[in-house]
């Protein structure tokens, strides 16, 4: 395999796991060990968090200052977040890589001579 096609691979491959990462479904971990779902690290939906903060008696302000309760929304946002750290750094150098594997010349070794 030729130093040309060996880059090409790589770069698909690492601008894959990129995109793959970019579109699998994030969810945290929710009240009774349920998965709560956040949508995924293109297209956030915290509507199913949301709602199971709205129905918790926690959040009634007198109840709130005396019991800690867990705020859905905010894990989330940071589960979203966290994805979105590596997985978009990935997909850039992956689709870098790709791009770069077209200007690595596919050369043989040897000198000519004229």
């Amino acid at each position: 395999m030729n130093m040309r096609r060996l880059v090409l691979l790589v770069g698909a491959i690492v601008l894959v796991v990129g995109v793959i990462g970019l579109l699998v479904p994030v969810s945290t971990a929710g009240p009774d060990n349920q998965k709560v779902g956040c949508g995924n690290a293109i297209v956030a939906d915290y509507s199913e968090a949301r709602n199971i903060d709205e129905r918790n008696p926690v959040n009634l302000p007198v109840i709130n200052e005396l019991v800690p309760h867990t705020d859905y929304v905010e894990q989330c946002e940071a589960a979203v977040s966290q994805r979105r750290t590596w997985a978009i750094p990935v997909a850039i150098i992956g689709l870098v890589i790709l791009v770069g594997g077209f200007f690595v010349g596919s050369r043989t070794g040897g000198a000519r001579t004229g």
